[in-house]
């Protein structure tokens, strides 16, 4: 890292506060001289270009911010001038300020080997993860609290350096595994290990009496280590050794794909640091269902010819998990989540298997990128497709929205569709194709009403249920406000599409969809997709109240809510910002 990274990166998070933190309704810009002014305690004024946009958002120009008349590239001090406004003070204040210095470092990182906008689009899923600016509405996206300098090197990753993952034996007391029908213990061994290394594994433990499985290496010294002293110390948890594999981590840390064999599974893992919202350990409950979860999800996609064939909307299945429960922190309940989420894996089927020759595939998360020329991903595939940007659109819309509409309304089944969790594969002129989803078992509730589909789940497989109002909230949370507007203003500023013509294309797949189901169209009302307006998503007041990271319980609740905002799938805006 070096100055220049530093101060760029810098640049680039101070006006994302302005903007995300303007539309979150902490700051109360005011119209200034053809451009905006903050007005600030103690007299401090920061001016910038900004354009409005849907949801009440806030578009801030790059470079164009100043503080007290000086370029703004010092997110620190913006937050440090916004502190009692943001309400924070003493140990809060000094915990956001940590976190946010991380964040900068981290994105400073990154820019050092910032790929273009072609390197990107035409670059390895799992290798472009790392190249990715992180979550585009929380502007403290990288704190990674529990990292010190030395694991950021290791195992952000920005870094780009690959992982090797740390297998461990767990005695079958304190061990549960899970798998679909189509696997057992040995198979997913034989087909995630070499011979030789497995053999070597059970020299050192026998199966019989302990379930092996992968531990982040960062989990295994700083909490293995630690709180599983005494476990080793008696044999109830014997160290393997290192996998021969190399894996590279995706933005989440915890996620990691195997880069020495593609074909092999993604491993999710409980990486005991907090970063945005949460704690990234794994849950028990939800990680032991999750096999039943893709069990139930691939039946109902099996028999349903428009998800499993005219859209062949793919579901990247958790096949298989173990959970650990501490002997001793285990039985606490009064303990905070973290220390009940401190072993476990699960094995994700990988994306590579689903592609075909010449398709290549990228994450939701990629499309938004700005490379330092100022050129987006999602700019350079319209470009180079050899469609217009209404037609490349309309395509993404029906590809991404139509089946998630029916997975909501005709299977009361609500994904977390945001960016990371998104996959979108095109042929080799960037023309959409299908979409992927990822993350069930954290990531899938249910409707509060029995649906005959729900009799296939497995009991074990205890899910959220919400009212279909709040169940529809995943999709204004992340993927209108959450990805759609950020595309807006993307193609209205590089290619000229008129916002008001982009939300009247996503308007018309949403309608579709309730003028050709008819038979679900009662709850397709109860979602109010079209009300007027809807409650605005803020998440960064809930991650700078700070207020869930030691809970006893984890935040299963939706994102926390301020306010309402008029719903640009109302109907156009006179002023044609949607």
């Amino acid at each position: 890292m070096n100055d220049t990274a530093w101060r760029e990166a810098g640049s680039l998070i101070v006006h994302k506060m302005l903007g995300e933190l303007s539309y979150e309704g902490f700051f109360e810009p005011e119209p200034a001289s053809g451009g905006w002014r903050l007005r600030l305690p103690d007299d401090v004024t920061y001016e910038f270009q900004a354009r409005r946009g849907a949801f009440d958002s806030w578009t801030v120009t790059p470079g164009t911010a100043t503080r007290q008349g000086v370029p703004a590239d010092d997110p620190r001090t913006l937050l440090v001038d916004a502190r009692t406004v943001l309400g924070l003070s003493g140990l809060r204040l000094a915990d956001v300020l940590a976190e946010l210095t991380a964040t900068v470092a981290n994105e400073a990182t990154r820019l050092r080997h910032a790929p273009s906008v072609a390197e990107l689009s035409t670059m390895d899923y799992n290798l472009a993860d790392g190249k990715l600016t992180g979550h585009p509405r929380i502007v403290v996206n990288k704190g990674r609290v529990g990292f010190s300098l030395r694991d950021r090197q290791k195992y952000a990753p920005e870094s780009g350096n690959p992982i090797r993952l740390r297998w461990f034996a767990v005695h079958r007391s304190y061990a549960q595994f899970r798998c679909v029908a189509e696997l057992d213990e040995e198979t997913l061994l034989r087909q995630e290990l070499d011979a030789g290394q497995l053999a070597e594994f059970r020299e050192k433990a026998d199966p019989a009496e302990y379930v092996f499985m992968p531990v982040h290496p960062w989990q295994a010294d700083e909490i293995v280590g630690t709180l599983y002293a005494g476990e080793l110390a008696a044999g109830t948890l014997i160290d393997l050794g290192k996998s021969q594999d190399e894996y590279r981590p995706h933005q989440t840390v915890r996620t990691l794909a195997n880069v020495s064999r593609p074909a092999r599974r993604d491993v999710k893992t409980a990486v005991s640091v907090r970063n945005t919202l949460v704690y990234r350990g794994l849950a028990s409950a939800a990680t032991l269902a999750a096999p039943a979860v893709t069990t139930w999800l691939k039946q109902l996609d099996a028999q349903d010819p428009l998800l499993s064939q005219k859209y062949r909307f793919e579901l990247l299945g958790e096949v298989a998990s173990v959970s650990v429960r501490h002997p001793l922190f285990g039985a606490l309940e009064e303990l905070p989540y973290r220390f009940h989420e401190t072993l476990g894996a699960l094995w994700r089927e990988p994306l590579t298997l689903t592609l075909s020759e010449g398709e290549q595939a990228l994450s939701f998360a990629a499309l938004p990128y700005r490379d330092r020329a100022g050129d987006a991903v999602i700019t350079g595939l319209i470009e180079r497709s050899g469609l217009t940007t209404e037609d490349w659109c309309a395509r993404i819309f029906d590809l991404l929205l139509t089946p998630l509409l029916h997975w909501l309304l005709r299977y009361g089944v609500g994904f977390c569709p945001h960016g990371q969790n998104l996959v979108l594969i095109v042929d080799d002129a960037g023309r959409p194709l299908r979409v992927a989803i990822k993350d069930f078992a954290q990531g899938v509730d249910l409707l509060d009403e029995e649906l005959d589909c729900y009799r296939l789940l497995d009991p074990e497989a205890e899910m959220l249920r919400w009212p279909a109002q709040l169940l529809a909230q995943s999709l204004f949370s992340s993927v209108f406000s959450g990805q759609l507007r950020f595309w807006a203003e993307i193609l209205f500023d590089d290619l000229g599409f008129p916002r008001a013509r982009f939300w009247s294309l996503v308007r018309d797949v949403v309608a579709r969809y309730r003028t050709e189901n008819a038979e679900v169209a009662a709850r397709f009302d109860a979602c109010r997709l079209f009300a007027s307006d809807v409650e605005r998503v803020t998440l960064n007041r809930e991650h700078l109240a700070g207020g869930g990271f030691d809970k006893v319980e984890r935040d299963d609740e939706f994102d926390v809510r301020w306010g309402r905002v008029p719903n640009p799938l109302h109907a156009p805006d006179p002023g044609g910002a949607w």
